[in-house]
């Protein structure tokens, strides 16, 4: 795996954790 695999596999966990954070936050409210 390259550098840019690593990077990219993060910023897309990275986004996946923000969606998830705003659902629970609208289920919540």
């Amino acid at each position: 795996m390259s550098v840019v695999d690593i990077v990219i596999l993060i910023l897309k966990l990275i986004v996946a954790v923000l969606q998830l954070l705003d659902a629970v936050l609208k289920f919540v409210r």
